[in-house]
């Protein structure tokens, strides 16, 4: 029998029993069903693993489920999701499902790895994925997989596409490798149902760096996109921003064994890693949103020159805008936009369309620091703001709320000098 045919003959069973995913007890208190964790066990389950960013060539995650959170739903109630989360590489599947089983995480941790140094291979990237369960649908046993979308593999086996590659049962751990030749920005998700499994969070960014980095005789701080050769890519600061959209219905139907249909798709949050305005703006990891710990605030200096690794891992196609501020895109799907035969095809442009699946490497410069610009202050003092937005009104707000919600974020400039920053996504409070 085919796994959807044992899964509709699991949610028929409970469903005929009158038992729902929100009644399913599994000890400690419940929301919708899922065990909330103590404070003590969440600090033990995120101990010496970086939910933020992992750098590699070796990274270790789990796939379970999780409640993320959304202003304006009634009563405040949580969402249902899938999902990755970082986990440190010496513990045994029984130990990562007394730690983590429950705990995912929206979206799942931003990847960074470092181009192939052939002949020594010495950048080869292994990718550990323990399948933990749902905890909230003990009726579901998928398997997850992990497929690194638009990257080139040279191999299908590794693909994480189930039907021709290797899915990982529940309870059970599977090591991707990869060999990463091309530089760029992708995107990462579970192929396995995906349809569901992407509505539901299991996704983030993955970005490979060249070779050319460490090189300051290009560009003074040594960081770039690509190996381009006259330091057009060079960065100061950099920031992975995820782009999607939230159609709470599936959700909510997913925690309650009840079906979704997908051609009626009609999201009505719309999101920046995980978040809508103005959680957006909140700090990396910060403490009001545990299962949502990627910013997407970005803070730079003057003159910085910052680049933005974008990509769209929603249904729809959205149109990004940062009003008073050119962007140029250097690189599009993990390409530079460089021609055969080394023609420059880098643009400016005022809006970025973005399709589904599709990645957008972006730089811009920072202005200098205006003091008759609107703004405001905080724990690093002054700063003008810039919005980076999403350009349609409907997607600028939570549920159809009134006020500045939806797939906005702030570019900060501030008066004072920031540090180096030290990973992408860093935050300075």
């Amino acid at each position: 029998m085919e796994e959807g045919s044992r899964a509709s003959t699991r949610r028929d069973f409970l469903k005929s029993a009158g038992v729902s995913a929100a009644g399913v007890a599994i000890g400690g208190g419940l929301v919708g069903g899922l065990r909330v964790a103590t404070s003590a066990e969440r600090a033990r389950a995120v101990e010496g693993v970086n939910p933020v960013f992992v750098a590699g060539p070796s990274v270790s995650l789990v796939a379970t489920d999780g409640h993320i959170t959304l202003p304006g739903r009634p009563g405040g109630k949580p969402l249902y999701i899938f999902g990755f989360i970082h986990v440190p590489p010496t513990m045994s599947v029984s130990e990562l499902s007394a730690a983590y089983k429950g705990h995912a995480q929206h979206p799942a941790p931003i990847l960074g790895f470092r181009e192939d140094n052939p002949p020594s291979h010495s950048n080869d990237i292994k990718i550990s994925l323990t399948n933990l369960g749902l905890p909230g649908r003990p009726d579901l046993t998928d398997s997850h997989t992990i497929h690194w979308h638009g990257f080139r593999a040279p191999v299908a086996l590794m693909d994480g596409v189930p039907e021709v590659s290797i899915a990982v049962p529940e309870l059970r751990q599977f090591t991707y490798f990869y060999r990463p030749h091309d530089p760029g920005t992708y995107m990462y998700h579970c192929h396995f149902e995906d349809v569901e499994h992407v509505q539901m969070g299991m996704t983030s960014i993955v970005f490979v760096r060249p070779l050319q980095d460490g090189n300051t005789s290009l560009y003074s701080s040594g960081k770039y996109a690509y190996n381009d050769g006259d330091g057009s890519t060079g960065f100061d600061r950099e920031y992975a921003i995820l782009l999607n959209e939230i159609w709470t219905t599936v959700h909510d139907n997913d925690e309650l064994i009840q079906e979704s249909i997908h051609t009626s798709y009609d999201p009505n949050y719309f999101t920046l890693n995980g978040r809508v305005y103005p959680q957006t703006i909140a700090p990396s990891n910060d403490p009001s949103l545990p299962s949502q710990p990627i910013s997407s605030l970005i803070q730079c200096n003057g003159g910085n020159r910052v680049l933005l690794r974008l990509a769209n891992l929603g249904y729809q196609q959205h149109a990004m805008q940062l009003p008073g501020i050119r962007m140029r895109v250097v690189g599009e799907d993990a390409t530079l936009l460089r021609s055969p035969a080394g023609s420059n095809l880098m643009y400016w442009t005022n809006t970025l369309y973005m399709g589904p699946g599709e990645a957008r490497d972006v730089l811009f410069t920072a202005p200098q620091y205006n003091a008759g610009r609107a703004g405001g202050s905080d724990g690093r003092g002054a700063y003008n703001v810039y919005f980076f937005k999403n350009r349609s009104a409907r997607k600028l707000s939570n549920d159809g709320a009134s006020g500045r919600g939806g797939m906005m974020t702030e570019v900060r400039v501030y008066q004072n000098a920031l540090p180096v920053q030290a990973e992408p996504n860093e935050t300075y409070v």
